[in-house]
C-alpha cells in the first residue's frame, strides 16, 4: 500500500490528533490483530493535508485506522517512527492461477477480500495458515459438492523461484506455476453473488449480498477446511453458519415489503456502529449488529423511482454523518439518525446524464475524509458531452469535472480510476497529487489512460487533464475492451499503478495487466508500461493488494478472470475455468 513518507513533525502531529480521539482507533486494535481489506478500503480515503478538526474527527472511524496502518507501514504500537520495508527482488513469472470453476468467476469491478493476521502490531508478518483472500462467484449453479458460491484461498505467499508458504496442494497443469490452497469453498442459497465480499474486523466472518431475488445479505462465520475446490463446495454447518436477511422482501420503517434484487451495491460496513448499509435496486437500508450481533433490518427509504440504472454501493462519511449513494445520474446524501435516514440539505447533486450511455455510473464514489471531497467517475457528464470525473464538495453544494474522453456509448462502463502517493502524502491542497482514470479514445471501443492534476491551495481537481489518451494500456495493437478498477501501491521506494484490460466476458480484446511506474505523473500520451502480463481473459476484477513486507511473494496483487478461456486453451488453471489470480507487484508477466 502506499507510505506516508512524512517528517517526523509532521507523523507526531498526527499522532496527538489522533490521541485527541481515538477511543475507536485504540479499539480497533485491541479487537483484532490483522487488518482487512475490501472493495471499500480504497473508497474511503484519510490522506494528509485535511483541517485539524476534519483529520481529528476521521480518527474516530475505525477504518481511518485501517488505511493508516495500510499506508503508514507502522509498527504500532510498539514503535515510535514508521518504518519503510524493502522489496525483495521478484521474478518475472505468474505467482499462482487458482481455478474458480467454469460457471463463473469473480465479478466484473469487484474487489476480493484480503485478510492478512499480524502479531504484536507488525502489519508485515506473512502467515500462511491465517492470512486469506475471499472470492465471490458469479454463477447460478451454486450446489454442495458442486459449484461454490464463496470461495478462500490461504497458502497465499507461494512463487515460482521463491516461497514463504510451502507449495500448494492444487498445483496446475503446468510446472512453472504453484499453487495456493483452497481454506473454504460454500454453496449458499443456491446462487452466487455479482458483488464483492467484506470482512470482520477479526477476520472470522464475511458479508456477502447473494444474487437471489429477493437479494440476501449473508453474513458467513467459516470453518476452515469445509469445501476442498471451487467445484466441489461445502454445505455451511459443522461449526460453520450463515445468516442470510433477505433485505427487501420485509416490512420496516421507510419502506414497505417488495422482492428486489441486489443492483450494483455492495454491502458499507460502519464498524464502529456494526451497522451495514446496503441497497437493492431504488432503496437504501440499514442493518445493525452485523458481525457482533444478531442482523436486524432497522430502517429504508427510497433514494430514486428514475435513476439511469441501480444504486451504486453506499458509503459513509463518519465526519459529518452522511451516507453517500448514486442512482446512476445523482449522488444523494442522507444523515442516519435513531429512527431513519433524513435527506440532506441540498439532498442531490447531478453528476451525470444517459442519453447516449445506459449506465453513466455503476460503482460507489470516493470519499477523501479527511479535505472533504468525493470522487465519482461517469460515462457521461451532465451535459452528455463526455465521460468525466467529478469532484464533488462533501455538502453537495458544488461539483467540478474533467473530461476523460466522449461519451460512452451503449452498455460500456467507466470505473473507477485511483490516487498516487503523492496525494495520500501531501493531500490535494498541495497540487502535487494526480488521480488516474481510464477513459476511451473512441467512445466504447479505445480505452485508454488519464492523468488528473489538483490545483493548491483549494485542492480542486483541474479541468483539463495533465495527460490524455495513453492507448498504451492495451498493448500494442488490442482495440476493444474497458479497463478494470485502477490500484496505485507505494512500496517504499517505488509508485506502481496497475491496469486491467479486457472485454466485459468475452475472450477478444487486450486480456492484459499493466503496471506503470508513477512516481513522476505521467505526463505523455506514449509513455510505456514498465511491465505488462497476458492471457487473463476477459481482463481483471478490481486488484486487493498484499501489504509491504519482507518476505518472499508476501507483497502481491490478487484479481480475478473476467472470461473463461476458449475450449483447449492451455491457462495456469485448467482449461475452460475462470481463475483467481496473484501476481508480484512488479515484473508482471
Amino acid at each position: 500500500m502506499k507510505l506516508f513518507n512524512r517528517s517526523i513533525a509532521k507523523y507526531l502531529s498526527t499522532l496527538a490528533l489522533l490521541a485527541l480521539g481515538s477511543a475507536p482507533f485504540a479499539a480497533a486494535q485491541q479487537e483484532h490483530q490483522g487488518i482487512p481489506q475490501d472493495w471499500s478500503t480504497r473508497h474511503i480515503m484519510f490522506p494528509n493535508g485535511g483541517s485539524p478538526e476534519r483529520m481529528r474527527a476521521a480518527s474516530h472511524d475505525v477504518r481511518s485506522w485501517i488505511n493508516w496502518s495500510l499506508r503508514s507501514q507502522v509498527l504500532f504500537p510498539h514503535y515510535p517512527v514508521p518504518v519503510a520495508r524493502p522489496i525483495h527482488p521478484r521474478e518475472s513469472r505468474v505467482d499462482w492461477a487458482v481455478s474458480l470453476g467454469s460457471k463463473g468467476g469473480m465479478p466484473i469491478a469487484e474487489t476480493p477480500a484480503k485478510y492478512s493476521f499480524s502479531t504484536n502490531g507488525n502489519i508485515t508478518t506473512a502467515n500462511c495458515t491465517t492470512d486469506f483472500v475471499v472470492f465471490t462467484i458469479d454463477t447460478t449453479t451454486a450446489a454442495t459438492g458442486g459449484q461454490a458460491s464463496i470461495v478462500a484461498l490461504n497458502n497465499l505467499y507461494t512463487g515460482t523461484s521463491s516461497s514463504f508458504c510451502p507449495y500448494g496442494t492444487q498445483a496446475p497443469p503446468s510446472t512453472d506455476y504453484t499453487s495456493a490452497t483452497v481454506m473454504w469453498a460454500y454453496a449458499i442459497n443456491g446462487v452466487g453473488s455479482t458483488l464483492s465480499p467484506v470482512l470482520s474486523l477479526d477476520g472470522t466472518k464475511v458479508a456477502y449480498i447473494d444474487s437471489g431475488n429477493p437479494a440476501n445479505l449473508n453474513i458467513l462465520t467459516w470453518k476452515a477446511g469445509q469445501g476442498t475446490s471451487a467445484t466441489n463446495a461445502a454445505a455451511v454447518g459443522s461449526g460453520s453458519s450463515v445468516v442470510s436477511l433477505p433485505y427487501s422482501n420485509t416490512t420496516v420503517t421507510g419502506c414497505a415489503a417488495k422482492s428486489d434484487a441486489d443492483g450494483d451495491a455492495s454491502p458499507y460496513i460502519d464498524y464502529n456502529n456494526d451497522v451495514a448499509y446496503v441497497a437493492d435496486t431504488t432503496r437504501l437500508y440499514r442493518i445493525t449488529g452485523v458481525f457482533k450481533g444478531t442482523p436486524t433490518l432497522q430502517y429504508c427509504t427510497t433514494v430514486t423511482t428514475g435513476g439511469a440504472g441501480y444504486l451504486t454501493s453506499p458509503i459513509y462519511d463518519q465526519v459529518n454523518n452522511t451516507v453517500y449513494i448514486s442512482d446512476g445520474l445523482k449522488l444523494y446524501g442522507f444523515t442516519p439518525g435513531a429512527t431513519g435516514f433524513t435527506a440532506t440539505s441540498p439532498a442531490s447533486i447531478t453528476i451525470a446524464s444517459n442519453t447516449t450511455n445506459k449506465y453513466p455510473v455503476i460503482l460507489a464514489p470516493y470519499l477523501d475524509s479527511t479535505d472533504g471531497f468525493i470522487y465519482e467517475f461517469s460515462g457521461a457528464n451532465a451535459s452528455n458531452a463526455n465521460a468525466a470525473v467529478s469532484q464533488i464538495l462533501t455538502n453537495l453544494s458544488s461539483q467540478v469535472t474533467a473530461s476523460i474522453g466522449p461519451v460512452l456509448s451503449g452498455n460500456t462502463f467507466l470505473l473507477d480510476g485511483d490516487f498516487d502517493n503523492n496525494y495520500w502524502t501531501n493531500g490535494p491542497m498541495s497540487g502535487s497529487g494526480t488521480l488516474y482514470a481510464c477513459g476511451d479514445q473512441t467512445g466504447g471501443t479505445k480505452p485508454s489512460l488519464y492523468a488528473l492534476s489538483f490545483s493548491a491551495p483549494n485542492g480542486l481537481m483541474n479541468t483539463t487533464p495533465a495527460m490524455s489518451n495513453n492507448t498504451n494500456i492495451n498493448g500494442a495493437s488490442n482495440p476493444a475492451g474497458v479497463c478494470s478498477p485502477l490500484l496505485d501501491f507505494f512500496d517504499g521506494t517505488t509508485d506502481r499503478l496497475f491496469v486491467g484490460t479486457g472485454a466485459l466476458g468475452v475472450t477478444t480484446g487486450a486480456n492484459l495487466i499493466t503496471e506503470w511506474n508513477v512516481n513522476t505523473r505521467i505526463s505523455s500520451s506514449t509513455t510505456a508500461p514498465t511491465n505488462s502480463a497476458t492471457g487473463y481473459w476477459g481482463g481483471s476484477s478490481a486488484f486487493t493488494v498484499d501489504n509491504v513486507s519482507l518476505e518472499p511473494q508476501a507483497a502481491s496483487i490478487y484479481f480475478g478472470t473476467q472470461a473463461a478461456p476458449p475450449t483447449g486453451t492451455t491457462t495456469p488453471c485448467g482449461s475452460g475455468n475462470f481463475c483467481a489470480v496473484k501476481l508480484t507487484q512488479s515484473g508482471l508477466q
